[in-house]
């Protein structure tokens, strides 16, 4: 590549240095080693220098706001216009993914949205800067047990989990933390139990205690797989839930192989299709399923009497 006439130098600088804060808010030190390592320019780099770059941006319409000793451009050559509905579906989205909670798929968000708020009007910009800065409102949950799940997730730690699986049985299990999941107005965690090659949903509050184990989840996961047979006109009516696939059919039949849906969730799918449905695999599955038919039919006795 030419290099330009030493006239154009300025320019160009001026024009980099717009980039470089269109991307993101830099230091002044920040700043100068990025245009340092750009070979196309002369190292000019005073305090009058930096001032005439952003006089310059001024007198363009450009403003630049120092916070401490960050640098930060509030708006771009440019401005996109939006309607109505789109802001309210932008702001929503906004308030969203802070209920995600993925502290690095939140940042990555952030940091879009706060580069494209650039290029709107100032009103649009600070408020979308707002409800950025906005705190995530708890639902129902204590906002503490969601911050403790959150800190265990990123440590990469496996935990140790005691939940009520029902109003009155309680156990314990030792688990991989995967993720934390809000829906229906309720959070849940989804989790993996390497003990039982399964994945694992529980919902907050049905736990009474958690703790660190002190073992690393090793991020390797083995899903055993859950087989049942079809029967009749369901063989034929069936649809297939997420990570399920055929594995045989025939006329009046259909087996399923189930991977990662949550035992306790699946076995109690398989209940409702009654004599529709049987499990082939594995032994312990159908035991479990078989205890869980005579826990209903006791009950279903002791609410009769």
């Amino acid at each position: 590549m030419i290099k330009p006439e030493k006239k154009f130098d300025t320019g160009l600088r001026i024009l980099e240095v717009l980039k470089i804060l269109l991307a993101k808010d830099v230091s002044k030190k920040e700043l100068i080693e990025k245009i340092r390592n750009n070979s196309e320019f002369e190292n000019v780099y005073t305090q009058e220098a930096f001032i005439k770059y952003f006089n310059t941006f001024d007198l363009a319409g450009l403003k630049i706001n120092k916070d401490k000793n960050v640098y930060k451009l509030s708006n771009a050559i440019y401005s996109v216009s939006l309607s109505e509905d789109e802001i309210k579906v932008l702001f929503k989205f906004i308030r969203y993914i802070k209920r995600i909670h993925n502290k690095q798929l939140e940042k990555t968000i952030g940091e879009i949205i706060y580069t494209f708020a650039k290029y709107t009007e100032e009103q649009l910009h600070n408020e979308i800067n707002s409800v950025l800065k906005e705190k995530v409102q708890s639902i129902k949950q204590s906002p503490n047990i969601i911050n403790s799940l959150e800190s265990l997730l990123y440590d990469n730690q496996l935990i140790v989990i005691t939940y009520y699986k029902n109003k009155s049985v309680k156990d314990t299990i030792t688990v991989e933390l995967k993720e934390i999941i809000e829906k229906d107005n309720t959070v849940l965690i989804s989790c993996y139990d390497p003990v039982k090659s399964r994945n694992k949903k529980i919902y907050i509050d049905s736990i009474t205690e958690i703790k660190q184990s002190p073992k690393k989840s090793t991020g390797i996961k083995h899903l055993d797989s859950v087989i049942f047979c079809l029967y009749g006109r369901l063989a034929n009516s069936y649809k297939l839930k997420e990570s399920e696939k055929v594995i045989d059919f025939g006329s009046d039949y259909l087996i399923v192989s189930n991977t990662e849906e949550d035992k306790d969730y699946l076995l109690r799918r398989l209940l409702k299709y009654g004599e529709n449905c049987k499990i082939t695999y594995p032994k312990s599955i159908q035991k479990e399923f078989l205890s869980l038919t005579d826990e209903i039919l006791k009950n279903l006795e002791e609410g009769i009497k």
